[in-house]
């Protein structure tokens, strides 16, 4: 008798048997061709579903007609075997997909650079978490672009954030009907949707991603007007004398930069839609009805950003009533001024406001920067003679040094006024009202009350300064200041890190001490030490 196990495969099978064996191998070939074309395009598409389709159908009709093959191969030893170590490996996977499902959701991450330039900024982070619905980005990105994995890894950044806001990606070459639906012309197109709000990014920068996002999540944009006819700062100038980096950046908060010209109207009125005037640095005086017009818009509860040049008009009329008595001349700082220039005083101090938090160790600079004073706008309260009045009080932002800066008269050639510290930036915030004389309530808060920033100078947020001179604290504070107008506090923070080149900014006295360094004393213990080595090997 024959021993069966010597007999080749297929021998002494029906034809309907064959036929079930050839499908086996046929399954296991579809099943190998399904996982090829998956793994590149990570797709279920037509052509993996008819893969997939026919790999089931081959298998069930091999299953069914060698049937006794498998409940015989079922109970040997070796299947118990393999059913136990697939089972230990089943279980092993779903440990770790349950714990990556953890770390995505509750993910936990230290940037230890110190510009966290593996992080996003502040600014972004605020807008993400303060979503309150639901904010979908659709990315279409080649895998074969080198880009493509470092805007998916953004992308994830900002999916952590906050779960309101998910993330979904596409092929743009095989997701053709995504590709239709979302009228994708180009490769690294990013779409922000929420609702019926839609905005197309291209790139998938921080900056454009954060802006999209506020578009679609802020509805309506904030109108910032410029006025101008008077000699200011005009923010559609171009070259070192515009504004085109703090104009960008408004733009991609979502403002919409207005210019408002009064000479042109018969009746001048602030319009109604306006969030904030800037008045950036007039040289020549306002008319009596413009200065009647905005002074009233004030009253009435606006947001201002005033901005003086010396020997332009003070705008006392509006100032005064709120405590901001601009002076004469300019402010001289020897010693301290930018780059050995005594009329470009640097900002030795910050006061404690959310305008200047975000300045941390930024350098601040004015040009021809005209001083401030700051007087008492409401009596002494009777009750609590002890404490300052708070309502319509300005507070100081940026002061020079304690000694060394003085404001120079322009009347006499070599006379000064009064010594430092002075003021070169101060706030007032109207809104805030003086506390209980008896501490029984806590000080009252009108939203609707007058915002207003005064800076001794009007050119110092001009390219010329900001990416010439590195002044990017010029830059994070004229923004900050117009977020704190619009009391859009969550955007009070450090601009996107792609503004931030790296500079190195110190004043004449820090300049001396690098060179004595460098220059003296580095070389001089050089020398020492290798004398010593000389007289011991001697």
């Amino acid at each position: 008798m024959a021993d069966p196990r010597l007999e080749r495969a297929g021998e002494g099978m029906s034809m309907l048997e064959r036929v079930a064996l050839w499908s086996g191998w046929a399954a296991a070939v579809t099943l190998l061709v399904f996982l090829f074309w998956f793994a590149v395009t990570s797709t279920f598409g037509l052509g993996p579903k008819i893969l997939a389709g026919v790999t089931v159908a081959l298998t069930v009709f091999w299953a069914s007609v060698h049937w006794r093959t498998v409940i015989g191969a079922a109970g040997t030893r070796g299947a118990r075997l393999g059913t136990g170590s697939a089972v230990f490996v089943l279980f092993v996977l779903g440990s770790l997909i349950l714990c990556n499902v953890i770390a995505s959701r509750h993910a936990w991450r230290k940037d230890l650079t110190e510009e966290r330039k593996f992080s996003l900024s502040e600014q972004t982070e605020e807008v993400v978490r303060a979503l309150d619905e639901e904010v979908t980005i659709v990315a279409f990105l080649d895998r074969q672009s080198s880009q493509a994995e470092v805007v998916r890894n953004r992308l994830r950044e900002y999916n952590m954030l906050n779960p309101k806001l998910s993330v979904k990606y596409h092929d743009p070459f095989l997701d053709v009907d995504e590709v239709k639906e979302y009228s994708i012309m180009q490769p690294g197109t990013i779409v922000v949707e929420s609702g019926d709000k839609q905005e197309k990014v291209y790139g998938g920068s921080e900056e454009d991603l954060t802006s999209a996002i506020l578009a679609v999540s802020t509805g309506e944009k904030t109108n910032i007007y410029f006025l101008i006819g008077h000699g200011e700062v005009n923010p559609d100038s171009t070259g070192d004398e515009g504004i085109s980096m703090v104009k960008g950046e408004l733009q991609a908060q979502q403002y919409a930069v207005k210019t408002l010209n009064l000479l042109v109207e018969a009746e001048p009125q602030v319009p109604g839609d306006c969030a904030v005037l800037v008045i950036a640095g007039p040289t020549q005086p306002l008319r009596d009805d413009e200065l009647s017009a905005i002074t009233s818009w004030a009253d009435q509860g606006g947001k201002l950003l005033v901005c003086l040049e010396p020997g332009g008009p003070d705008l006392a009329e509006l100032l005064e009533p709120y405590g901001v008595k601009p002076m004469s001349g300019t402010i001289s700082d020897p010693g301290h001024g930018l780059s050995r220039r005594d009329t470009f005083p640097m900002a030795a101090s910050y006061g404690t406001h959310q305008i200047t938090q975000p300045l941390g160790r930024l350098a601040v600079a004015l040009p021809l920067a005209r001083p401030l004073e700051l007087i008492e706008t409401m009596p002494e309260d009777e009750y609590a003679p002890d404490m300052p009045p708070q309502g319509q009080q300005a507070q100081p932002l940026l002061e020079t040094s304690s000694e060394a800066s003085v404001a120079e008269s322009p009347d006499a050639e070599g006379a000064a006024g009064p010594g430092g510290p002075l003021v070169m930036a101060a706030a007032v915030d109207a809104g805030i009202q003086p506390p209980d004389p008896y501490g029984m309530q806590p000080p009252e808060e009108d939203e609707n009350a007058l915002r207003m920033v005064v800076v001794g100078d009007g050119e110092f947020m001009m390219d010329k300064y900001i990416r010439g001179e590195g002044l990017i604290g010029n830059f994070v504070f004229t923004l900050a200041a117009i977020n704190w107008l619009v009391e859009n506090e969550k955007l009070i923070s450090i601009p996107p890190k792609e503004h931030l080149p790296e500079f190195l900014t110190m004043n004449e006295r820090q300049q001396k001490l690098v060179r004595v360094i460098t220059i003296g004393i580095v070389p001089l213990l050089i020398g020492i030490a290798g004398f010593i080595v000389w007289w011991r090997r001697r």
